[in-house]
């Protein structure tokens, strides 16, 4: 049964035991839209109790009026039934942030639109439902939404009333908790995350939400590598570029955060400016921000480890380094990484000199070992060199895979005498 069959199957349930009940918000209007929609949310006039007597599946989320009931449906999504907020559906729809999102769909199709929502998805505009200075003081994260919903609906402008609402309020969103904001940043990462970032911007947003990339103003660089100005505006550019290059949230992030070290790397040296080590201040710093945002973990590991080794593609290479990060985080990850550093060149000087260089060591690298088994494993190591499991077994394993990649070691037997060999020498210092 397909979501929409699942959820309107639960409407005829509910109705048939007497309650209203109705396909609200997102939903309409990404099933207007024509858009893919993920969990299905309903407004009905059974309480929490009543919907959860009904469906034996069914459990609470939340606490008193606010609180929503999930229904689980199969392969991982889940449809929301939260009793009407107010005296009824009209009541529930008019306390809704936008016109767009302030529509419901009866269980026969037919669209309940008090407020000119479709004729809002027709103009594609994005405007407060009622009273913009009402809306945004009932949830002051309604401001971000406003951007995140026309960064993320394609071809949607703001409405003239709500982006002054969003100037005249600025100061009542200092309240909204970091988890908050880090969901609607998270969000907008899957549509246009540069416009998203310049309305922050003209909006007097950017302190507020992202002050480590604000602190990025006025941090000078040198002309020669960066033309474009300073660390700010090349940050800008990144975000630009790649929202023109990739669909991919990973690598617009690590093009925010990439350069975010380098206020606290900042030295001149000789009338020189130079950032040394302001990707691993950068990497560091940015798992804060993600953590303080409350981002999933496999997603902070993979931006930030992008901006940890954003700079490994712009210099001189030994080819054994690759081959340790291409084990550590795999292909996709060092693609996204040649990808990133790509992206860097292209908003500074844009000299591919040393990436191009790079890039052939990667690709190399990748034939050498997709498909392949290990020619050595952790245990061979701790058996041959008779130590302990533990970090130094990795390096080692590395080590022997730069190896490989240089062709410097062939095959299983050659790895085996290159451990013996090893384990003299260790012999030796130990003596």
């Amino acid at each position: 049964m397909n979501k929409l069959s699942a959820s309107l199957e639960i409407l005829h349930i509910l109705e048939t035991n007497g309650f209203e009940a109705y396909i609200v918000g997102g939903t309409v209007r990404d099933l207007a839209l024509g858009l893919h929609f993920n969990d299905v949310d309903i407004a009905t006039s059974a309480s929490p109790g009543e919907i959860l007597s009904l469906f034996a599946e069914a459990k609470i989320i939340g606490d008193g009026q606010l609180c929503t009931v999930v229904i689980p449906q199969e392969k991982g999504w889940a449809v929301e039934v939260t009793p009407f907020q107010g005296a009824g559906l009209l009541d529930d729809l008019g306390r809704r942030d936008f016109t767009i999102n302030a529509m419901a769909m009866n269980r026969f199709g037919e669209l309940i639109d008090p407020f000119g929502g479709l004729l809002d998805l027709t103009r594609r505009v994005v405007r407060f439902n009622g009273r913009p200075e009402d809306r945004i003081k009932e949830d002051p994260i309604r401001c971000i939404r406003l951007f995140r919903f026309a960064a993320t609906l394609r071809g949607f402008v703001i409405d003239d009333l709500a982006w002054k609402a969003t100037l005249e309020n600025l100061p009542l969103f200092q309240e909204v908790p970091y988890e908050r904001i880090g969901k609607e940043i998270y969000k907008a990462l899957g549509g246009n995350f540069y416009s998203f970032m310049e309305a922050l911007e003209v909006a007097g947003y950017l302190p507020l939400i992202l002050p480590e990339i604000y602190a990025l103003k006025g941090v000078p660089q040198d002309p020669g590598f960066h033309p474009e100005g300073d660390v700010y505006e090349h940050t800008k550019l990144c975000v630009k570029n790649a929202e023109a290059l990739t669909s991919v949230s990973e690598i617009k992030a690590a093009a925010m955060f990439h350069d975010i070290g380098k206020p606290l790397a900042l030295k001149e040296d000789d009338g020189r400016i130079r950032f040394m080590g302001h990707e691993k201040l950068g990497g560091s710093l940015s798992i804060e921000i993600m953590k303080r945002w409350a981002w999933p973990s496999p997603f902070v590991k993979a931006v930030s480890s992008l901006v940890r080794w954003h700079m490994i593609p712009l210099i001189s290479l030994a080819p054994r380094r690759i081959p340790k990060l291409y084990l550590e985080y795999g292909k996709r990850w060092l693609d996204g990484l040649f990808l990133l550093s790509y992206i860097d060149i292209a908003s500074s000087n844009g000299d591919y000199s040393s990436w191009t260089k790079n890039r052939e060591i990667a690709l190399s690298c990748m034939f050498k070992f997709s498909g392949k088994e290990k020619l050595i494993s952790g245990k061979d190591v701790m058996d041959i060199l008779k130590i302990e499991q533990g970090p130094q077994v990795g390096l080692i394993l590395s080590e022997i895979q730069g190896l490989i990649a240089e062709g410097k070691i062939k095959d299983r037997s050659e790895a085996i005498n290159f451990l013996k060999a090893k384990r003299e020498m260790m012999n030796d210092e130990r003596n």
